[in-house]
């Protein structure tokens, strides 16, 4: 065979090997991105779940606050009833 034949034969067969490997890579990136969008359904229904408690959190916040503030006025109240400085 002839050089310039050779040449060509060498680089078809390289172009092979690479467009093989390109499809591998491709093929493990996109296992990859399947698996990570996975994870990121995951993550964003525990964030779902955490925004959810936090907002239960502070309604329970919100009362005691709402409650303690209640009690300091009646506190209050008893104490000027009875003529007692604050």
């Amino acid at each position: 065979m002839d050089p310039r034949h050779e040449d060509i034969v060498r680089w078809l067969e390289d172009g092979r090997e690479l467009f093989g490997r390109m499809q591998e890579r491709i093929s493990n990136l996109a296992n990859e991105n399947e698996r990570l969008l996975g994870r990121l359904g995951e993550v964003e229904v525990a964030l779902s779940h955490a925004d959810q408690d936090n907002t239960r959190v502070r309604a329970d916040r919100d009362q005691l606050l709402a409650a303690f503030n209640r009690l300091a006025y009646l506190v209050d109240q008893i104490r000027l009833s009875r003529g007692v400085d604050t």
